[in-house]
């Protein structure tokens, strides 16, 4: 549970994100998902399966408050902090910074992105774990897409956010990477209470078992394949 101090006062929150009968869209009276409901909890890792339409950015756009809800109820954690990693092929980084400056971006708004004189052992430790080390200060837009996801994953990473929220964030990388990216991520999952929260359109086999609970949307309808619901026509997470 997390406890966070307001007036003086020791408040419990036991989560980060609950809906209840959630409806999200563009159009009022046209809603892309309906009667969503779930909660994501701390320390938990958790997965929305969906083919290209189904309305995945559509509901990661409401709980990140980027869109009001059609319907239903969304809570969200006042000790909550939040951290997106987004998919490598889908961004355009044509301006002049190295890896290094775009890790520590967080750190350093207002700073002119000054690069870090020291990592911290940990830092360190997993620039070497996953290859970033020996391409500190390449400029970002000459990294290749693995290269650039592997760079947002760990910037995500370094903001030490309460909940990551990765979008399609193994397609780039080959299947070496993937298993390495899996360990990091999961790794991350033991310090504190900190969560994932997957989008993607289909999960490997040994993804399956990584994960507290898997979603799936088909056909506007959300599902809850931890819970044994099997949409009409489940094939997107096999």
């Amino acid at each position: 549970m997390l406890q966070i101090k307001q007036n003086n006062k020791v408040l419990i929150e036991d989560f980060f994100i609950k809906t209840e009968n959630l409806s999200v869209g563009y159009r009022k009276n046209f809603p892309v998902i309906t009667d969503v409901s779930f909660s994501i909890l701390p320390s938990k890792s958790y997965a929305l399966v969906g083919g290209n339409g189904s309305g995945k950015t559509t509901l990661f756009r409401t709980l990140t408050a980027l869109l009001q809800p059609l319907g239903g109820s969304i809570q969200v954690a006042k000790s909550i902090s939040t951290s997106y990693v987004p998919q490598a092929k889908k961004m355009s980084l044509n301006f002049p910074l190295s890896v290094e400056e775009v890790l520590y971006m967080p750190q350093n708004i207002g700073l002119s992105f000054l690069p870090k004189k020291r990592y911290s052992e940990k830092d360190a430790e997993l620039f070497e774990k996953t290859g970033i080390k020996d391409i500190l200060k390449k400029q970002i837009s000459q990294c290749s897409g693995g290269q650039l996801q592997r760079v947002l994953i760990l910037r995500s990473l370094l903001t030490n956010a309460n909940l990551i929220f990765l979008d399609e964030p193994m397609d780039s990388l080959d299947h070496k990477s993937r298993d390495l990216f899996q360990d990091v991520l999961f790794d991350y999952l033991k310090q504190g209470e900190r969560s994932l929260f997957f989008i993607t359109h289909s999960l490997e086999h040994d993804w399956k078992t990584g994960f507290d609970e898997i979603f799936e949307i088909d056909d506007g309808k959300f599902y809850k394949i931890t819970d044994g619901e099997r949409p009409p026509n489940c094939h997107h997470h096999d």
